[in-house]
């Protein structure tokens, strides 16, 4: 997600993440580098082979909450903005023609 809406490719995770810094709200940025954390252990676990994290049902659940959130908050709120903002210019372009028109 954070390639495909930041457009960034970094080549690592870590550099994609502290890329989009200052384009994200403090929260969301230290969310996301947790994690990364959390999944670093999975991704590189040939660190250390006998490190197993367990992530129970509910932490599991949180992370599906924090995946439902970004897509609302980065593409359908995104979208609902840019529509909502074409209705409005187009109110207005309508108006000023109904005006010329007169």
């Amino acid at each position: 997600m954070i390639r495909d809406y930041w457009d960034v490719s970094k080549g690592t995770l870590y550099k994609e993440i502290d890329d989009i810094k200052d384009k994200v709200t403090a929260q969301q940025w230290s969310v996301l580098d947790a994690v990364r954390k959390i999944g670093n252990i999975g991704a590189h676990m040939e660190k250390d082979i006998n490190v197993i994290v367990e992530i129970d049902p509910d932490e599991a659940e949180k992370l599906i909450k924090l995946i439902e959130y970004l897509i609302k908050e980065w593409y359908i709120n995104r979208h609902e903005t840019e529509q909502l903002f074409a209705d409005i210019l187009k109110i207005d372009s309508d108006k000023a023609s109904a005006k010329l028109s007169k």
